[in-house]
């Protein structure tokens, strides 16, 4: 059993932590110094690139708002710069809703595997899996169908409910709740592929039809919510036009129907799939990983949560309650990602691989800017500086767990096979970390070279606390390419 991340006594002096963090930025100066050449600044990427933006013109993909999704075009340059051979094999362990892996096995004929966690991803997979196999016009048809067909679904008496988190408790207008009850108990009475597209629509407009907006690491009500009546802390917030359930509906149909109508096809001139388009193994990525074989795939391409405090399970909470996960289903998810928040508890390995443990523990412990910056963090929070004691925890975990996962992946690296990751750098009380040349150096330890770095030619702002007390600071973007060796 794992538990050690490197724990340090408390200290909490003016003077001593002044000498951590000095002593945090002489280790990153020593760190950037040795990767100065590997960091290049890649003129080809954007923002919108690296990020979800450009899925917003992406038919399927801009159907559901994943705002932590890959865009298409990036993975087609990043398999086309590394010359990844078609017909191989390629892997995202934090998949979402899978573009790597889906551009992999639809663009590139390779074998393709998704490995994610939350259901959220997991479901529109399986949902664009099913698309894969499907023509145009067979899709265009389902949407006119149900258009048609809504005088049936209100006909129904509802005995499918949504399950509200405590987080979702009132989270849409009553009228509209009781049309999404109608709507799913009709579903169930459709044909497979029919009620699944059905499924995934009415999936897709839950934020639409909602109080809430997804807003960085959490849900942001509307003033016109039931939550706020009576309360002295009314919201002032305004999302702009709440939608009602059949309005979104058909809306939704509508923007599919337009966007399969002005593609020619909308897997471009590639023939149906028989079957599913990619793997996706749903779980854990600590244990899912270890289902395939060594030394089995040609590419790696991903972007892990970061070390931002981000919790996924809140972002997404209108949708994970209505897949059916309840309020112990969302904390046991909450504590198996990867981690990126400062609720997250430190992981027990001991069910891994024992050299997996032991190297990934050194690793860790071997990485003298990342503990450097952790006695800095540590000092911070003992001193009371630090607006959330958990951020050193999270900071531990997230390298301890990251290390973990690069033990195990290069294991499932081909000799001259590529790890790509996209993550960005973070700062806390006026240190940033520079998770990007911290994690390259990590994953030497297991033979993942690092080939260069790919820098945005523009950053990222760090957070209005964070320039509020230390001042505005430009945080690097990057793109890392590892060869295993």
């Amino acid at each position: 059993m794992v538990t050690s991340r490197g724990n340090h006594p408390p200290i909490s002096t003016p003077d001593i932590a002044s000498e951590e963090i000095g002593a945090a930025k002489a280790a990153i100066a020593r760190l950037e110094n040795r990767y100065l050449n590997k960091l290049q600044v890649n003129p080809d990427l954007t923002r919108s690139l690296v990020s979800f933006q450009s899925n917003k013109s992406e038919p399927i993909f801009r159907w559901f708002n994943y705002r932590e999704g890959f865009s298409r075009p990036l993975i087609e340059y990043i398999l086309e710069q590394l010359d990844i051979p078609e017909n191989g094999c390629i892997l995202d362990p934090f998949a979402g809703t899978g573009a790597a892996a889906f551009v992999g096995s639809q663009y590139r004929k390779m074998n393709s595997y998704a490995i994610e966690l939350l259901p959220v991803g997991v479901f529109f997979m399986k949902c664009r899996n099913l698309f894969a196999t499907l023509s145009n016009e067979e899709l265009i048809d389902f949407a006119r169908a149900a258009i048609d067909k809504r005088q049936e679904w209100l006909a129904v008496q509802p005995h499918w409910q949504y399950r509200h988190l405590r987080i979702t408790h009132e989270a849409f207008p009553e009228e509209t709740e009781k049309e999404l009850s109608q709507y799913k108990t009709w579903i169930a009475e459709q044909e497979p592929n029919f009620a699944l597209f059905l499924d995934f629509v009415a999936f897709s407009i839950l934020e639409k039809i909602s109080f809430t907006r997804k807003d960085g690491q959490y849900l942001r009500w509307d003033h016109r919510a039931n939550r706020f009546q009576g309360s002295k802390h009314k919201s002032k917030f305004d999302k702009g036009k709440i939608w009602g359930f059949f309005e979104a509906v058909e809306d939704k149909f509508k923007q599919i129907v337009c966007d399969l109508e002005t593609s020619i096809d909308l897997f471009s001139s590639i023939p149906r799939i028989e079957g599913e388009a990619i793997h996706i193994l749903q779980g854990s990525v600590f244990q899912e990983i270890e289902k395939l074989s060594d030394n089995s795939l040609d590419c790696i391409v991903t972007s892990p949560p970061y070390c931002n405090r981000y919790d996924y399970t809140r972002t997404y909470a209108l949708e994970l309650a209505y897949l059916g996960v309840d309020e112990s289903g969302v904390r046991t998810l909450r504590q198996s990602l990867l981690t990126c928040t400062v609720e997250n508890k430190p992981k027990q390995f001991s069910d891994l691989p024992n050299d997996i443990q032991s190297q990934g523990e050194l690793a860790f412990h071997n990485q003298d800017c990342l503990q450097n910056a952790i006695r800095f963090l540590e000092s911070e929070s003992s001193a009371g500086r630090l607006n959330n004691q958990g951020i050193v925890t999270m900071v531990k975990g997230y390298f301890y767990d990251s290390a973990i996962h690069l033990a195990q992946a290069s294991k499932k690296l081909k000799h001259g096979g590529y790890y790509v990751m996209v993550n960005d750098n973070v700062r806390y009380n006026g240190l940033e970390l520079p998770v990007d040349l911290i994690l390259s150096d990590i994953a030497s330890e297991f033979n993942l070279n690092t080939e260069s770095i790919w820098v945005l030619p523009r950053g990222k702002g760090n957070s209005s606390q964070q320039m509020k007390r230390h001042g505005r600071a430009e945080l690097r973007k990057c793109i890392y390419i590892w060869k295993k060796c």
